[in-house]
Order: C-alpha cells, then sequence, then structure tokens
C-alpha cells in the first residue's frame, strides 16, 4: 500500500537521495547539539528530509512548474472525520501510514536526545512541523494538496508512538 502511494509522487525518490546530503554531513553537530550519538542526529536529519518532501513537493509537478498563476484554485482545510485512529487502524489506511512511518523517526530521535531539555525541544518543533505543513499545503495551493487535519493527528500519533519506542529503546542503547 506504502509503495503504490510512494510511486505516485514522482519527487519522492529525488527529494530522499537529496536529503541523504545535509544527512551526513550535519550529522555529528546535530548530534551533538543533541548531546548524542551522530547517529541519532543522522535519522533526525534523514526524517525532516523525508516529511518535506513527502508534503512540500507537488503530487504532480507539471502545474506547479508551468504555470504559477494560482487564481481559481480553491483553498480549504478537511476537518471531516476526525478522530484518533485506533490501533486496527494505524496501517490500514495509506496516508495513516505515511503520517506514522514519517514522524516516528522524529519521536524517537526525540526521546535518544541526550538530556531532557533537548529531548523537548526536538518533541516541541516535532509537535509543531505537522500543523506548519499543513499550513504550507493550505497557504500554497500549486503543491495540490488539500489540508487535512486528520494528517496532523495521525502525524502526531507517529510522534508518540516513535517517542514512547525511543523511551523503551534507551536504556539498553545507553548499556551498549
Amino acid at each position: 500500500m506504502i509503495k503504490t502511494v510512494l510511486n505516485g509522487l514522482p519527487m519522492f525518490w529525488p527529494g530522499l537521495l537529496a536529503s541523504l546530503v545535509p544527512a551526513a554531513l550535519l550529522n555529528r553537530p546535530v548530534g551533538r547539539l543533541l548531546r548524542t550519538h551522530w547517529a541519532v542526529g543522522f535519522l533526525l536529519l534523514l526524517a525532516l528530509g523525508g516529511v518535506a518532501t513527502l508534503t512540500l513537493f507537488p503530487e504532480h509537478p507539471g502545474p506547479f512548474w508551468q504555470d504559477l498563476s494560482w487564481s481559481g484554485v480553491v483553498r480549504h482545510c478537511s476537518f471531516d472525520g476526525l478522530h484518533l485512529r485506533p490501533p486496527g487502524e494505524w496501517f490500514t489506511s495509506r496516508r495513516a501510514d505515511l503520517d506514522l512511518l514519517m514522524f516516528a523517526p522524529i519521536g524517537l530521535a526525540a526521546a535518544l536526545a541526550g538530556s531532557r531539555r533537548r529531548a523537548a525541544a526536538v518533541l516541541l518543533g516535532g509537535a509543531v512541523l505537522p500543523f506548519a505543513l499543513e499550513g504550507a499545503q493550505f497557504a500554497v495551493p500549486a503543491l495540490g494538496r488539500a489540508c487535512d487535519a486528520q494528517n496532523v493527528l495521525d502525524s502526531l500519533l507517529g510522534l508518540a508512538l516513535g517517542t514512547l519506542l525511543g523511551l523503551l529503546a534507551r536504556p539498553a542503547l545507553r548499556h551498549a
């Protein structure tokens, strides 16, 4: 299911590959900033690159690159069916799958940060990010994406699950 979605986004793989460069160059400084291992910095940077690629590149790049006149485009944000998904639905919706998987590494990196203050800063940034992304999708209709409040909830759930996973793994990783 996820493969179908990713194949429908022609800019995903080039964008993710482009994210490897800053992740490779900046992972050590980010790791030091978070007071954690460089691999956590790499994970965080790569996750942020993936999130940006999946949410801020147009789904169909043709109209965006050919015509920047956005007149006549209706802006809307959907609040229909807004609910916290039960565990049975976490991996049954294409969109929920991606939102969970995109934000879980950010939560994992936050939980593995070296101090509570740094972990809180990463978590706060991760919690603000879905709102900012949906706002950008609303503000820039040429992206061809609709603002959907359910995506925010799914992203926050992914952030929480990643944080929980990181908190569970943290004791084992400290002794390694």
